[in-house]
């Protein structure tokens, strides 16, 4: 694949992947309990931030580390990035539950 084309189909996948991640990132924190302990809050950042940077890695690495012809390797990409998204935020939902049932 050539460097020009590579780039483009990087920054498509860019674009893909923003809204449904900034939405989901915002959801994520503007769900944090208004009472979440100190811990809660800095683990709550820190997975923010993860998750943000897994996102763009994913996309960026992928597209200059695998060949793959035509699109699939676009599809397999988003998808992965969106799956990753997904688990982290799930983990970080998870453990508020879990300091909710032992807080209360």
């Amino acid at each position: 694949m050539d460097g020009k084309t590579g780039s483009h189909r990087m920054w498509v996948d860019l674009m893909i992947t923003a809204p449904i991640t900034l939405f989901l990132l915002w959801l994520y924190r503007y769900s944090v309990p208004s009472s979440a302990p100190a811990w809660l809050l800095r683990f709550d950042a820190l997975l923010f931030v993860v998750t943000a940077a897994s996102v763009v890695l994913i996309i960026v690495l992928g597209h200059h580390l695998i060949e793959y012809p035509g699109m699939g390797l676009n599809v397999m990409l988003v998808a992965f990035a969106y799956c990753t998204l997904v688990t982290l935020l799930g983990i970080g939902w998870g453990v508020r539950w879990l300091w909710r049932e032992r807080a209360g």
